[in-house]
């Protein structure tokens, strides 16, 4: 041991010896390997506790510089903080044998610098995201010869702050751009009063000698002075961490001039403070491979080893951290419940996946709540329009601007709020802005507004009403494909089924959307919904079903075939033919002309004898008498059959 080290230990015997109970201290320092079990005992042997303390005090005498800084940060994480200044100037230099990696892979000089400014220690299940974590460290980098900010955000749970403590644990980065040291202050939500003990808190941590501190501070000008002539006297090359920042005016009693990296949910909150800023978006999911391994380490299980259901779980949570460190928290209490908690996951009961974790949050539903909750009041009524979003799409802006009547800059402006604040994400896509919902967002919302789904699925489609009136959207419009693809669900959803039928028994609707989308989705939709389809009348569903089904071939190729003229070869009796004879007679008056199919009720079709073309038939003509006909088609053939009587062969 070094002798500056050895001389703080013995010139402060009595005060340590006097205070400390051996029994915590000592697991640290068997946790960092530089106490023997044996050495544990010896200590518990004696009778009173400043006998113990002065036998750990003696056994510590003998080792070396490693076990000085291991005891030294036992004291700070027991909280014997005013024990462990007494021996802070004592701590040995940085040293090539001080760079060797503890059982952790984190130097113990590293980690003292660390436990110091009170950077949270490693959570018991910790899996890595190297990516991320090297994205932190290069924008800390920046910060080396200036003051500024790094911003890392992201929605709830999406692990900011277990990342960023993991991009400090670097030795590297430490000496050459913080060698000062890193302070970390967990924020949060605050109010004047808050923020003012949080200010003098971290102000009377830097100042151990009390160089500033005549009185506390009266009010937070005066607190953020003297934080900053502390930092700029005492601490010019060290990082400030603001972990947990929810907004812009918290942070400016922080803007002094300094090295300061912050965690937050929302984008925006350095927008009002000075100095450079650089940014980390905290992706918001682990893929499976790292969600099993979350899992398994838990549990203390092998991944092969898990259960059938361990895949399910981590498809359920979406990827998030926090859902996951709650579900594998709660299987390592109770190893039986798999089934049951991916039960809960898919049943969205997110108030019963509850358990203290290394998060802030004991509950998903609460970490996602207070998000929401800190809206403006403004705003917090659009959000809930999002529950209505179908998941995995990304909607384009011109959609919000009919449900909300407002000019697309209107939209994208409020919008921009949501996205700083990780409550929605953005695909900017050239010039036009796509909007999406994280899986676990829209399941929050769905399960919190709903009694109001069917309400606001209503509202949409009356907006849409609105806007096109008795027209429908045309290719060329930005927001076409959506109302193809989704307006069925959001009618359905609203269980306006009066609406529903008119739409999906209309040949200009089916027209406009086959020859956009094909005739496949279509089809799927009759099926999906023909429980409300069939209510009335079950037949003009399965006319409609059946002559899609029957067209599919022509409905997909270019050109695009007249679609009232394949509804005239319908039966008469379907409700198609009955849609195409009507449009026909209108469309016939401006024009246009159409063949009519009029011996379709002519029987033993099936005797018909024909040559198949090997292509696509464009036309077909009967004779007078109706037992011949002629047809041609895209393989440029003329063909022509007749009928036989049933008992003659093909001629």
């Amino acid at each position: 041991m070094d002798v500056k080290s050895r001389n703080h230990l013995l010139l402060n015997r009595l005060a340590l010896e006097r205070d400390i109970k051996t029994s915590y201290v000592m697991d640290h320092m068997i946790t960092d390997q530089v106490l023997t079990l044996q050495e544990e005992e010896k200590v518990k042997a004696q009778a009173t506790q400043r006998d113990r303390a002065a036998m750990l005090i003696n056994i510590i005498l003998k080792k070396d510089n490693n076990s000085y800084i291991s005891f030294y940060n036992a004291l700070l994480h027991e909280g014997y903080k005013d024990l462990a200044a007494l021996l802070h100037d004592g701590i040995p230099s940085i040293t090539s044998y001080d760079r060797k990696d503890s059982t952790d892979g984190v130097a113990f000089c590293v980690r003292t610098i660390l436990c110091e400014g009170g950077v949270p220690q490693r959570p018991v299940v910790f899996v890595t995201r190297p990516e991320l974590v090297n994205e932190i460290r290069q924008k800390l980098y920046n910060l080396r010869n200036d003051p500024g900010w790094v911003t890392v955000y992201g929605m709830a749970g999406s692990g900011k702050s277990v990342l960023t403590a993991e991009a400090l644990r670097d030795q590297s980065l430490l000496e050459e751009c913080f060698p000062g040291g890193v302070h970390w202050i967990s924020v949060g939500k605050q109010d004047n009063a808050g923020l003012l003990m949080k200010l003098h808190n971290l102000c009377s941590r830097l100042d151990l000698d009390f160089t500033y501190a005549q009185r506390p501070p009266l009010n937070i000008g005066e607190a953020k002075d003297r934080l900053r002539l502390l930092m700029l006297h005492k601490y010019p090359r060290s990082l400030l961490v603001l972990d947990d920042i929810w907004d812009s005016q918290t942070l400016k009693a922080f803007d002094n001039h300094c090295k300061v990296l912050i965690t937050s949910r929302d984008r925006s909150v350095t927008d009002h403070v000075t100095g450079r800023k650089y940014e980390v978006h905290m992706e918001s999911g682990l893929n499976d491979e790292k969600g099993l391994e979350i899992l398994s380490l838990f549990v203390d299980m092998k991944i092969k080893d898990m259960p059938a259901q361990a895949d399910k779980i981590v498809r359920e949570c979406k990827g998030s951290p926090l859902v996951l460190s709650l579900i594998g928290a709660l299987l390592r209490d109770f190893p039986n419940r798999w089934e049951y908690y991916l039960r809960q996951l898919q049943n969205k009961q997110f108030r019963r996946i509850k358990k203290s974790s290394s998060y802030d949050y004991e509950a998903l539903d609460e970490a996602m709540s207070i998000s929401v909750e800190m809206l403006n009041e403004n705003f917090k009524d659009f959000y809930k329009d999002l529950s209505i979003l179908p998941k995995d799409v990304k909607v384009p802006t011109k959609v919000f601007c009919i449900l909300w009547d407002m000019e697309p800059e209107e939209v994208e402006d409020m919008q921009q709020e949501f996205v700083n604040k990780s409550l929605l994400f953005c695909d900017r896509n050239g010039k036009s802005f796509h909007y999406y919902l994280h899986d676990l967002q829209l399941d929050f919302l769905i399960e919190k507004n709903r009694e109001q789904l069917q309400e606001l699925h209503e509202k949409i489609v009356k907006q849409y009403k609105k806007h096109y009136r008795l027209c429908i959207p045309t290719p060329g419009e930005e927001d076409c494909m959506y109302w193809y693809n989704f307006l069925v669900f959001h009618m359905a959803s609203a269980k306006m089924q009066e609406e529903l039928r008119d739409l999906m028994f209309s040949l200009d609707w089916i027209k406009a959307k086959t020859e956009l989308v094909g005739p496949a989705h279509l089809i799927h939709e009759y099926v999906e919904y023909s429980n409300i389809l069939d209510q009335k009348n079950s037949l003009a569903r399965e006319n409609f079903q059946k002559f899609l089904s029957l067209n599919g071939h022509l409905l997909g190729r270019q050109p695009f075939p007249d679609i009232v003229q394949l509804g005239l070869c319908q039966p008469e009796t379907s409700e198609v033919y009955q849609q195409a004879k009507l449009k026909a007679h209108q469309e016939v008056d401006k024009g246009a002309f159409y063949v009519e199919w009029i011996n379709k009720g002519m029987k033993n079709l099936s005797r018909l004898v024909v040559r198949p073309h090997t292509d696509a038939v464009y036309h077909a003509c009967f004779s007078q008498d109706g037992q011949k006909i002629a047809s041609c088609g895209a393989d440029r053939t003329l063909q022509s059959a007749w009928r036989v009587p049933a008992s003659s062969q093909e001629c």
